[in-house]
């Protein structure tokens, strides 16, 4: 379970999550440290994360003129 969800995008948003896994910064420095039941809650909550990020990047192009 200790797999790390990274896909080699790793590019920060303005809310410092990663817009390719959904990680903040400080989950990307120390997943090697979490413990497993931590890796799995933090697993879960990525998708929701991800689709947020994909629905701001939709508004901001949305707006530009």
């Amino acid at each position: 379970m200790g797999q790390s969800p990274c896909v080699r995008i790793c590019t920060l948003n303005d809310d410092k999550i990663c817009i390719g896994c959904g990680r903040s910064i400080d989950e990307i420095k120390n997943w090697s440290t979490f413990s497993d039941e931590s890796k799995i809650l933090i697993k879960s909550q990525l998708k929701g994360r991800l689709d947020d990020i994909l629905q701001k990047m939709r508004a901001k192009r949305i707006q530009k003129p």
